[in-house]
């Protein structure tokens, strides 16, 4: 007698079987269904009151027939088993051909080496970039426009350049970096303009505000106007604007005497023509101490503006230094 777990484990194992469940009720124990069997002979089967169906008792009886009257086999499991694994281990000592190449492994990085990045050179950008909208926009509300020019100068990084108004609805030809305060123009090529450094003189109003912002003790005392009368030619010397270029200018002071009346020389300085008892190593020696009296002005007028300009006070040092050798080797010849 089976259980009712067994009895519901056989119906379901029967109907995968292809046996039909019927209606009919087992007369024997009153309550398991009848199984019918899928083809004829017609069987009826309860899987609670008998033990295997007919169909299958008389399958494994042929079955156990056929088994005793075989030959016996003449190896062990066993030894199957020890064979089967020796074939298993020589097969995998062959190296087995892939249906694919194998991928190669490149040496390159994935990605592209950057170098590290310079804290420093960002931070200076970021402040020159602060410096020059405040300036700009200062200008701006003065009447300057913004171009779409940038400065080609390589210490300034992307900053625009501006122009100053002019009177009668005009374009004034220059354009001014707030920045390095270098004034450039279009120059016509062949193939299309390019921007040429005028002289790097700041605008009238520009040194009468930087003036006003300066302390008493650096303010020059106003002194007498005199008439420039030097008649000498214009210096071939190189002034280094930009990094690695010469770039050929004529003498700065005769447009700093006109343009600053108060750093006129005194009449003592002057050398005039009709000066027969000087010597030309003395007129030279004038002219020197006179051009280094200028630069020094000129370097008070930049280094206390309210913005610093690296660059021109570079640039004046520069001058000061070589006017001051020229000075000194003048100075051994009296």
């Amino acid at each position: 007698m089976s259980t009712i777990i067994d009895v519901s484990g056989k119906l379901g194992e029967y109907m995968l079987k292809g046996w039909i469940l019927t209606d009919r009720i087992c007369s024997k124990c009153s309550k398991v269904p009848l199984m019918r069997s899928p083809s004829g002979p017609t069987v009826h089967f309860c899987a609670n009151c008998d033990a295997a169906s007919p169909t299958t008792a008389a399958s494994s009886s042929r079955s156990g027939a056929d088994i005793s009257g075989r030959t016996p086999p003449t190896r062990t499991y066993s030894t199957q088993i020890d064979e089967k694994s020796s074939v298993s281990s020589a097969s995998s000592m062959i190296p087995s051909r892939t249906s694919t190449p194998p991928t190669e492994v490149s040496q390159a990085p994935s990605s592209p080496m950057f170098a590290p990045v310079d804290m420093a050179e960002i931070m200076r950008r970021r402040q020159q970039s602060d410096t020059a909208s405040a300036e700009i926009g200062r200008r701006m509300l003065k009447g300057w426009a913004m171009l779409a020019d940038e400065c080609p100068n390589p210490d300034c990084y992307g900053i625009p350049l501006v122009r100053p108004p002019k009177a009668g609805g005009e374009k004034d030809p220059r354009k001014e970096c707030v920045v390095c305060r270098t004034i450039y123009v279009d120059a016509e090529g062949a193939s299309h303009s390019r921007l040429v450094p005028l002289l790097p003189s700041p605008p009238s109003s520009d040194r009468a505000e930087r003036s006003a912002l300066l302390p008493p003790a650096l303010v020059p005392a106003p002194g007498p106007v005199f008439a420039p009368q030097l008649e000498t030619q214009p210096s071939t010397s190189t002034i280094q604007l930009d990094k690695g270029k010469a770039v050929q200018r004529q003498s700065i002071l005769p447009q700093l005497f006109s343009s600053n009346p108060a750093i006129q020389p005194p009449p003592s300085v002057l050398p005039t023509t009709s000066s027969s008892g000087q010597s030309a190593v003395q007129e030279s020696v004038q002219s020197l101490e006179f051009a280094l009296r200028a630069l020094s002005e000129r370097m008070n007028l930049l280094s206390g503006g309210a913005v610093l300009e690296p660059t021109l006070i570079a640039q004046t040092a520069d001058a000061m230094v070589k006017v001051a050798q020229a000075l000194a080797q003048v100075g051994k010849l009296q």
